[in-house]
C-alpha cells in the first residue's frame, strides 16, 4: 500500500511545485500588465499658449496625437499579451521652466503617467530632463536639443534626445559643405538664449577648425523688431556666409530685412522656421538657395513620400515640418515596438530594449547611441534623413553630400529676385 501512495504522490508534489514556481517567476519578472491597468498614460508639459505655441500646432504634438489615435484604432499597444489604449495628458507651461517642472511633477506623482514627451524648446528641455530622470520615467524629447545636456546624459538613463542640432551633426556637416565650396568668411547672428548660444559656440568652433574667419558674432534679443543695424553691418563686412541662429519670428524678420537692403551673400543659413513649408509659401522664389537646419522630403524614401502626404493632411498645407516630423514619428514607432518587445510598462525593462534593439521605422532602421555605460540616448547620424536642407525649386532638399542627399548643394545662392 505504501508503494502505491508513494508512486502517485511524487508526481503530484512536482506539479504543485512547478505551478507555484511559474506564478512566482511571472510575478518577479515584471512582465505583462499590472492588475487594474486599463490604459497607457503619457504626460507632456507643452508651450500651448506661450511664445512657441506654433510648435504645439505644427511640431511634435500633432504627430504624437495622431499616433495615439492610430494606435487606439488598431486596438492599442500589446503589453505582454494585453492590448492597452494610449491616453495623452497635456499641461500648458507657456515656456516657463518653473511651470514646466511643476507640471512634470504633477504628471508623475498625481496622474501616474507611464512615459513623458518632452517640452518645447532647448531651454525647456534642459529644465525637464532632470525631473524625468529623478522619477525614472522615459522621456522622448521633441523640439529641442541641448549641447550642454549631452555630458549629463551619461547620468540620465531615462532621457532620449530625438532631434539633431548644432554639434549633433548639423553644423559640422554645414561647415564641411561651405569649406568644400571655398567659403572663407562668416557672419553669425544669434538670439540670446540657450539655443542661440549653443549654435553660436558650435559654429565658431567648427568654422575656425576649418580655417574659416568669423567676422562677427552678434547677439540679438528674442523681442527684436528692427534688424536693420545687423543687416547693414553684415553687408558692410561682406561675408561669404551668413548664419542666423534664432527662432521663426526673428528669422522671418531677417529675411525681410536682407531682401529690403539687398544683402545677398553667397550662402545663408537660417534656423528654425526655414524648415517649415510656410517659409516657402511666404518667400517663394526669394527662398531659392537659402539653407536651413534639419532636412528630409518626399524623395528621401518611399516611406518618407507616404509620410509627407500624411503630414500635409494632418497639419495642413504650409505647415509641414521638413526637419523634425519624420524623426518624431519614427521615435514614436520605436517606443511602441520597445514596449511590445519588453512585454511590460516597467520603464527599466523597456530601457534594456532601448540599449540594444534596432527597429524599422518611417525614417528607416533606428537605434540609440547610449551615452556612457548605461545613460540616456542620442540618435546616431545614420538614423537621420538629413542634417542640412536647401530650398531648391520649392523643395527643401537634403544637401549633406552623403547617401542621404536628394540634391547637390548650390553655391553661391541665386540673388534676390527683382521686385
Amino acid at each position: 500500500m505504501w508503494k502505491k501512495v508513494f508512486k502517485y504522490s511524487i508526481p503530484l508534489t512536482i506539479c504543485l511545485i512547478l505551478a507555484v514556481s511559474a506564478v512566482l517567476v511571472a510575478g518577479c519578472g515584471g512582465g505583462g500588465v499590472e492588475e487594474g491597468k486599463t490604459e497607457i498614460l503619457i504626460g507632456a508639459s507643452r508651450d500651448i499658449t506661450g511664445p512657441q505655441a506654433g510648435f504645439q500646432a505644427y511640431g511634435f504634438a500633432p504627430l504624437y496625437k495622431a499616433w495615439a489615435e492610430e494606435v487606439n484604432a488598431a486596438g492599442g499597444i500589446d503589453v505582454g499579451g494585453t492590448k492597452l489604449p494610449v491616453r495623452i495628458i497635456e499641461y500648458d507651461d507657456a515656456s516657463d521652466p518653473a511651470v514646466c517642472t511643476r507640471n512634470l511633477e504633477k504628471l508623475i506623482t498625481q496622474d501616474n503617467v507611464d512615459f513623458l514627451f518632452g517640452p518645447t524648446g532647448t531651454a525647456m528641455l534642459f529644465a525637464a530632463a532632470p525631473i524625468a530622470n529623478k522619477y525614472h520615467k522615459i522621456m522622448l524629447c521633441g523640439e529641442g536639443g541641448a549641447t550642454t545636456l549631452e555630458p549629463k546624459l551619461a547620468e540620465m538613463p531615462y532621457v532620449f534626445s530625438v532631434l539633431n542640432y548644432s554639434n549633433h551633426f548639423q553644423i559640422p556637416v554645414f561647415a564641411d559643405l561651405i569649406e568644400e565650396k571655398g567659403a572663407q568668411t562668416v557672419y553669425i547672428c544669434y538670439m540670446n538664449d540657450l539655443h542661440g548660444a549653443e549654435y553660436r559656440l558650435t559654429a565658431q568652433s567648427e568654422f575656425e577648425i576649418r580655417g574659416l574667419q568669423v567676422l562677427q558674432a552678434k547677439s540679438i534679443p528674442m523681442s527684436i523688431t528692427d534688424m536693420d543695424p545687423i543687416v547693414k553691418e553684415a553687408k558692410d563686412l561682406n561675408p561669404d556666409v551668413f548664419c542666423m541662429f534664432a527662432y521663426p519670428n526673428q528669422n522671418i524678420l531677417f529675411m525681410q530685412t536682407a531682401m529690403a537692403l539687398d544683402f545677398n551673400p553667397k550662402c545663408i543659413l537660417v534656423g528654425p522656421g526655414c524648415n517649415f513649408e510656410f517659409f516657402n509659401l511666404m518667400f517663394g522664389a526669394a527662398l531659392e538657395g537659402v539653407c536651413g537646419e534639419g532636412a528630409w522630403n518626399k524623395n528621401s524614401s518611399p516611406a518618407a513620400a507616404a509620410f509627407a502626404e500624411k503630414v500635409t493632411e494632418l497639419v495642413g498645407m504650409g505647415n509641414q515640418d521638413w526637419w523634425g516630423a519624420i524623426v518624431y514619428q519614427s521615435t514614436l514607432e520605436y517606443l511602441q515596438q520597445a514596449i511590445e518587445e519588453a512585454g511590460t510598462l516597467d520603464n527599466d525593462k523597456i530601457l534594456e530594449v532601448y540599449r540594444t534593439a534596432h527597429f524599422q521605422t518611417t525614417a528607416g532602421e533606428m537605434w540609440w547611441d547610449i551615452q556612457g555605460e548605461n545613460g540616456g540616448g542620442l540618435l546616431p547620424q545614420e538614423c537621420y534623413a538629413g542634417q542640412i536642407g536647401q530650398w531648391q525649386s520649392g523643395i527643401f532638399e537634403v544637401i549633406d553630400n552623403d547617401e542621404h542627399n536628394t540634391a547637390p548643394f548650390i553655391y553661391p545662392k541665386a540673388p534676390w529676385p527683382e521686385s
